[in-house]
């Protein structure tokens, strides 16, 4: 061990041990370095991008490209620390519509490695050049020119001057995984752009630029790598004052991670966040098989000046402005796929979804899947995907298991000393609308919840009564001419049921005016808004704390012998 000089001096590190310790930060490994370099080719303007890497990009990596290139007089600035064209100002990096802007990345990599580069600017006329750097130290600056305009990058013994990095290379499969990552990611994000991509000594994948209406193409040829499975792909979107979100998910699962592609992107820049991947999850669980899961990528787009992307050194999170917004729009996009595949899948099952029908059943599974499942246990695989929504979850998901067992849809048998039979969807809808009629807002009666979620309705008829609502607890917020965002909400419902309490309160208070209408009105409204969807999604601990309330015994039949023995007689 080496010892610690009690009375140390303080010294300057020289330039070079300064460029190894900052090309630390920005490199950690191959992965890292190819992003940096596909970002500049994509901010020269590329519409090609050749990669060619040898044992992972350790031995070399090089990436051509056919972007704007360099003059001869800007070629060695491009290595040097800090020197970019991306910013002006710091205020310039809300403003940003370019991946690099530090000035970092080509000076870590020529400082780490063996490199040489050479270009040729746009105007054929000009001069180019071509620059040799081995270890930050350049070797060969010379001016030059080429038939045709670009960037060539050839990087050989990555981390040869700082052999200690070495240690941290992991194996051989977990860094190839990662360069495909990072690579797809930029293949997904730039349809329009052709990629190559050739491993050691093998055959080269090809990703053909697409027509900017086909993205789907591009997706599908990753994904299955067929440009000809988009069937297999479900995209939909949503849009509100200058932000959009594009989803695109497979009807295909996997149950194992290193199938699945799961791509987060914002202005075409990758980045990862556990709320939103955590919220697509919970939104598609009901729509992928139990325990898998497939592929999707999700494409934002926001106003530059509300995201921020310097909170992190390889600018792989974001910090959005508005978040609520984002999620909102999210989610509204993925049950509007959903939808479109069930509406889709229905005429082979025999149902209608368009909702002409009295009774409209959803499904959310391609006509192509045969799956099995226990209804007994849909509500509580249901409640444990949305229990993060709401502040005020009331118990535990480590509550007993239930004293009763669901029956098809709309009932259930209990167990209060002797079996009952009873008819759920009356049981709560009359509860709960006799808890709205009692309801007194106060401070203790309804709060807001931790991530709102969107949904459809009329404007004029929400605006209408928004002083209605917000006397039962409902505030919300316009998120567009459809679409409105519920902020706080009554405590004693849990999440699932908002919107449709919420529509059924619009549709209680657009009802005509006659003598008897807050009696009548009010209890066809209590009886009527819980379909078999929700049903199938309440929770376990709701229902159970009406079971032993004098109003279940209103719908609610004892299963006695006698009763039994009478539906088999001879």
């Amino acid at each position: 061990m080496t010892s610690i000089d009690s009375n140390p001096t303080i010294e300057i590190l020289p330039e070079h041990i300064i460029d190894q310790i900052k090309a630390g930060e920005v490199l950690e490994r191959p992965a890292s370095l190819l992003k940096e370099l596909i970002e500049n080719s994509l901010d020269a303007g590329s519409t090609e991008i050749h990669l060619h890497l040898i044992e992972n990009g350790m031995d070399l990596l090089s990436i051509e490209d056919n972007g704007h290139g360099m003059n001869f007089k800007n070629l060695p600035f491009a290595f040097l620390r800090h020197a970019t064209s991306k910013l002006k100002s710091f205020e310039d990096i809300y403003r940003l519509h370019s991946f690099g802007f530090r000035g970092e990345a080509l000076a870590s990599v020529a400082a780490s490695a063996r490199l040489t580069c050479t270009t040729q600017p746009k105007d054929l006329n000009a001069e180019g050049g071509k620059i040799i750097i081995n270890g930050g130290a350049t070797e060969l600056l010379i001016p030059q020119r080429a038939s045709t305009q670009g960037t060539s990058i050839y990087i050989k013994d990555l981390f040869f001057n700082t052999p200690a990095r070495l240690k941290f290379i992991k194996s051989k499969v977990s860094e190839k995984s990662a360069l495909k990552k990072m690579i797809y990611s930029f293949v997904l994000s730039h349809p329009q752009v052709t990629f190559t991509i050739k491993w050691d000594e093998k055959e080269k994948e090809i990703f053909k630029a697409v027509e900017v209406d086909s993205n789907i193409e591009r997706i599908a040829q990753v994904f299955f790598s067929r440009k000809t499975e988009t069937k297999n792909i479900i995209a939909a979107s949503q849009e509100y004052e200058g932000y959009k979100v594009q989803v695109y998910f497979t009807r295909e699962t996997h149950t194992t991670p290193q199938y699945r592609h799961h791509y987060l992107f914002v202005n075409k820049r990758f980045f990862q966040d556990k709320s939103l991947h955590q919220a697509v999850l919970r939104n598609l669980d009901i729509f992928w098989r139990f325990g898998e899961s497939g592929h999707y990528v999700i494409d934002i787009q926001a106003p530059p000046e509300d995201i921020d992307v310097n909170v992190h050194p390889n600018k792989t999170q974001i910090k959005f402005l508005r978040s609520d917004v984002v999620y909102s729009l999210l989610v509204t996009s993925l049950k509007a796929g959903i939808k479109t595949q069930a509406i889709e899948a229905a005429p082979s099952l025999g149902f209608d979804l368009s909702g002409n029908s009295p009774e409209s059943i959803p499904s959310f599974f391609s006509k192509d899947e045969n799956r099995n499942f226990d209804l007994m246990n849909f509500a509580g695989t249901n409640e444990e995907s949305t229990a993060d929504y709401s502040l005020f979850k009331a118990e535990s998901l480590l509550t007993p298991a239930p004293r009763f067992q669901r029956l098809l849809t709309q009932f259930l048998i209990a167990d209060q000393g002797k079996p009952i039979l009873v008819d759920i969807r009356k049981l709560l809808s009359c509860a709960i609308g006799q808890e709205l009629q009692q309801f007194s807002l106060n401070d203790e009666s309804a709060g807001p919840l931790l991530i709102s979620e969107p949904f459809k309705m009329l404007k004029g008829k929400v605006d209408k009564h928004f002083e209605d609502l917000k006397a039962l607890g409902f505030e919300f917020d316009r998120l567009n001419a459809e679409y409105i965002v519920l902020r706080t909400i009554p405590k004693f419902l849990p999440q699932v049921l908002l919107n449709s309490v919420a529509e059924g309160l619009i549709k209680y208070y657009e009802l005509p005016k006659t003598q008897n209408y807050e009696k009548d009105s009010f209890k066809k409204f209590y009886h009527e808004f819980i379909n078999d969807d929700l049903l199938m999604s309440v929770p376990d601990n709701f229902i159970e704390k009406y079971l032993n309330t004098p109003l279940c015994a209103e719908f609610s039949v004892e299963l006695s012998h006698e009763r039994l023995k009478s539906l088999f007689k001879a």
